[in-house]
């Protein structure tokens, strides 16, 4: 039963990415509904196998977040909502010409619908990661990692293909799948995902997960090898070596379709996270040979990419004022949003709606994200959601470095693990310019992630030798 919920997980997970980043309703309401349902029943499976969550806090903490936007959906007088929220007073007189009519108890929220949607997806969500983390603690990593290798394999040969076959210009008439129009023709499709740089972001959780595996293959395969290149090679030759070649294809595979999107913010937080590789390897290690090596590999796999994807990386760098112009107009336009919804926000899921009256750059479209998710969660809820959110990623964070002080992986579940602690990382860089875990289908890979990352290894697991534990 726990093998056959973790596969029904990783099939939301590849139903997420393949169903156009699970963006429209038809995707996104099935996804939750799945992650309820799954996470419901590994919680009692879990419970009936005496597994312990050891994430009670954290579960707590995304509780309070919960019920803080909820407070945002709470019909409030006139006189008290304007006491509390002065600025969306003036906001109902200019967008609600029903308010104008006829003015009433309103919420805090200036679009309750977005909000309830926004509680439903952080609740669905939520209660999966609490069922996965601890059915991660009684069937390990190591497979559901292997998969979502797999998973990034065909994602990337999808993306490939696709631009190789139909471009990315859906406004001259390109088709994802080679059928499916996007709402929106000014975007650049990738793959599945209908935003080059929401590929970005999937594979750069993907792709540290899938390193971390092949980081354990080679620490566990070595021990045992004398330190010449002959008997290194001839382990190469081995199930595990031939295993370990496999994984380094489909990293190599993954890296290649990332370059191809030309994603500057995937491009610039995959080399975030090589950088972090780096320096864990130099503290396990303790020696400087050791590290050199590590960054040596990473530096030639990272030239093989760029050299296998034929992008000129030197000129999309160098063109970045527009990019560069349309995130400060909206970061500009955002902070306004911020400095006059101090306290309670606009409401969880309302950016695009607030934008209505604080646009003020590009007229022509409707800006819906922040392209910047810590200053449009600050602009959406405010100090009433922000003091809650704050200490779920204080929790979470000591809750994963209890796991690393603990000792109780194997050489293989501490690199995975470390792999997905890097996946969070290289998203949380991302999402300083970009909004990718806004689409579902990418948020359901930072669920299993974040499961990963706090999970508890399984007792056969702590058995063995432990691992070094990485310092505090």
């Amino acid at each position: 039963m726990p093998s056959l919920l973790v596969a029904a997980s990783l099939a939301l997970v590849a139903w997420g990415a393949l169903a156009f980043g699970a963006v429209y309703p038809w995707a996104w309401q099935p996804l939750i509904a799945g992650a309820v349902v799954i996470g419901a029943a590994a919680t009692l499976v879990a419970s009936r196998r005496g597994t312990s969550g050891r994430s009670a806090a954290v579960l707590w903490a995304l509780l309070a977040v919960a019920l803080a936007a909820s407070l945002q959906l709470v019909p409030l007088s006139v006189s008290l909502r304007q006491a509390i929220s002065p600025a969306s007073e003036n906001f109902l007189l200019a967008q609600d010409l029903a308010y104008v009519v006829s003015p009433g108890p309103r919420p805090l929220s200036l679009y309750p619908a977005m909000t309830v949607r926004g509680i439903v997806l952080l609740a669905g969500f939520s209660v999966w990661f609490a069922g996965l983390a601890r059915l991660f603690n009684l069937t390990g990593v190591a497979r559901a990692t292997g998969v979502i290798a797999g998973l990034g394999v065909l994602l990337a040969l999808i993306g490939i293909i696709q631009l190789a076959l139909l471009g990315q210009d859906v406004y001259t008439g390109m088709r994802i799948y080679g059928f499916w129009k996007p709402r929106n023709v000014l975007t650049t499709p990738f793959g599945p995902f209908v935003n080059k740089n929401h590929f970005a972001g999937w594979m750069l959780m993907a792709m540290p997960l899938v390193a971390g595996y092949a980081a354990g293959l080679a620490e566990r395969g070595m021990r045992g090898v004398r330190a010449t290149w002959r008997d290194r090679l001839l382990w190469l030759s081995s199930r595990d070596g031939g295993r370990l070649q496999l994984v380094g294809f489909a990293l190599l595979l993954m890296g290649v379709s990332l370059t191809l999107t030309r994603s500057r913010s995937g491009l610039a937080a995959l080399v975030v996270a090589m950088l972090i590789f780096t320096i864990v390897a130099a503290r396990r290690s303790g020696t400087v040979k050791l590290a050199a090596l590590t960054g040596s590999t990473l530096a030639v796999f990272a030239v093989v990419v760029v050299l296998w994807a034929g992008v000129n990386l030197q000129q999309r760098f160098g063109s970045m004022n527009e990019s560069v112009v349309l995130r400060r107009n909206v970061w500009h336009d955002a902070a306004r949003v911020v400095a006059d919804f101090p306290l309670t926000g606009t409401g969880l899921n309302t950016f695009g709606t607030a934008m209505l009256q604080y646009q003020t750059s590009f007229r022509d479209q409707h800006v819906q994200e922040a392209h910047n998710d810590y200053l449009q969660l600050a602009a959406e809820g405010g100090l009433l959601l922000g003091i809650p959110i704050v200490a779920t990623l204080i929790l979470f964070i000591r809750a994963i470095a209890r796991r690393f002080r603990a000792g109780e992986d194997d050489t293989r579940g501490y690199w995975i693990r470390v792999g997905a602690v890097v996946g969070l990382m290289a998203i949380a860089v991302q999402s300083i310019v970009e909004f990718s875990l806004q689409m579902p289908g990418n948020a359901a890979l930072f669920v299993v992630l974040a499961a990963i990352a706090l999970h508890r290894a399984p007792a056969r697991a702590s058995s063995r030798p432990a691992a070094a534990p990485a310092p505090a």
